[in-house]
């Protein structure tokens, strides 16, 4: 009878109740874009899925709940601390048994970079190794850690108390290399105003994914519910991501930077080297060919949009996030050979018709300045247009006139250059900063190589 009333008086009593994720601590670091602070704001593509996980499991917790610490310092309160959750975590061979992991969260490349001006090269760490290059590392990162798995010297090795410092270091020269995340490491020169063409990636030491360590004696179940609410929200296409989802190249027909073949696919300098540039980083983005004006107001206006090959003008400089350059770009007047047209400068041009198309750079320079411009769709039609006499001079890029020139088997000449400009990816203000700069890293990579080859070319012969 006993035993009777303690089972009913059991039943009565209210359940326990279970684990919740607001009983874990969770600790982050200067990351970016990954996490990292905007004044007293945590930001980060991190930090925002950990807020969908709060949101998908019912946790009471938010951003402010999250502590910010030195990388070191959190590392080691994740291992020695229970129930505390550090990110973002390179997922290691080495570190596997001493957490348990919720993720991914993102891919993360770690490389050796270095000052352009080095001129180093490296095919290998056994090159590292070789050579007397100083080395800045930062405490228990996963850059110090690659290193030391490889063996390389320590005496090699300088440690930095921050990636800022580290930052500080290499670009004063107290370093060779630095052995860090390259989107960070990237981040953190645009934030820095330091000009991202004087560094470059020298060698690739890491590849890995991102994700919240938890301290390894965590309740599993508390780690399957977070990885739970993970794998919903990137089921049903909720969570964003440091590249950006579904990033859209808008170009047009634009030779030899950018056309369309006989076959229909996309192909140019431009659009060669992106491609390049895109397989490089391990990003991805939706090509089409539009006409020049729908296509540069889709990349103003639409999110995830970007436009090429876009000169670099001071009045599209703040509606855009520009990638570059892809070329150069030099701007000159054209008639046909035989057409018997006089001119010297774009004064000289204003008592004539001068072609361009909808939303051209040159053409509205040219008309800034007094030159009346009759406007074409795309800029193929100027060639047809000054054969029929319906106008007298051309203004657009010099290599874009020779091309559709001899594409039309017809000769013309050119009266004069008024500009010099570059050639650049111009994208929505929305893309991902990630995106971007692991874009630009990588086209800065390939010209780099580039110019290597073509110094090398040179030399030989």
């Amino acid at each position: 009878m006993r035993k009777w009333l303690l089972f009913a008086l059991c039943l009565l009593l209210p359940a326990p109740a279970s684990a919740g994720l607001d009983e874990l601590t969770f600790i982050t670091e200067e990351y970016p874009p990954y996490n990292y602070k905007h004044g007293e704001r945590l930001e980060g593509v991190s930090i925002e899925t950990l807020e969908r996980i709060f949101e998908e499991t019912a946790t009471p917790l938010s951003r402010d709940d999250i502590l910010y610490l030195p990388w070191a310092r959190g590392y080691e309160t994740a291992l020695t601390d229970p129930g505390t959750v550090l990110f973002s975590t390179t997922r290691t061979e080495q570190r596997e048994s001493l957490f348990q992991w919720v993720g991914p969260i993102a891919t993360d490349r770690v490389t050796l970079i270095a000052r352009r001006d080095s001129d180093i090269e490296l095919d290998s760490l056994d090159d590292l190794m070789t050579g007397t290059y100083r080395v800045a590392v930062i405490r228990e990162d996963i850059g110090a850690q690659r290193l030391h798995e490889a063996k390389v010297p320590s005496d090699q090795l300088h440690l930095a108390m921050s990636n800022v410092s580290a930052l500080k270091m290499l670009e004063r020269a107290r370093v060779d290399l630095w052995a860090y995340g390259e989107d960070v490491a990237f981040w953190l020169m645009e934030e820095h105003d330091l000009p991202i063409a004087d560094f470059m990636s020298v060698l690739t030491i890491s590849k890995s994914d991102l994700y919240y360590a938890l301290h390894r004696d965590t309740d599993p179940d508390l780690v399957a519910r977070m990885q739970a609410a993970l794998d919903a929200l990137r089921q049903r296409g909720e969570l964003g991501n440091a590249h950006g989802t579904e990033v859209t190249f808008n170009t047009e027909e634009y030779p030899p930077y950018n056309y369309q073949t006989i076959e229909g696919t996309i192909d140019g300098e431009s659009t060669r080297l992106l491609r390049a540039a895109l397989e490089s980083a391990d990003l991805t983005a939706r090509f089409r060919l539009l006409p020049w004006a729908r296509a540069i107001a889709e990349a103003q206006l639409r999110e995830n949009h970007c436009v090429y090959s876009t000169a670099r003008t001071p009045e599209r400089e703040p509606h855009f996030t520009w990638v570059g350059p892809l070329g150069a770009n030099e701007w000159a007047a054209f008639s046909l050979a035989d057409a018997g047209v006089e001119a010297d400068s774009l004064d000289e041009l204003s008592s004539l018709r001068v072609g361009s198309f909808r939303e051209d750079a040159a053409g509205q320079l040219a008309e800034r300045q007094g030159v009346p411009i009759v406007t074409a769709s795309a800029e193929r039609e100027n060639i047809a247009r000054l054969q029929a006499g319906l106008i007298d001079a051309w203004v657009t890029n010099t290599q874009t006139a020779q091309y559709l020139a001899s594409e039309a088997d017809i000769e013309l000449r050119q009266l004069f250059v008024f500009h010099d400009a570059q050639l650049y990816l111009a994208c929505h203000p929305s893309v991902p900063d990630a995106y971007v700069t692991r874009l630009q890293a990588a086209i800065d990579r390939l010209r780099a190589a580039e110019s290597i080859q073509l110094e090398s070319r040179v030399v030989d012969s």
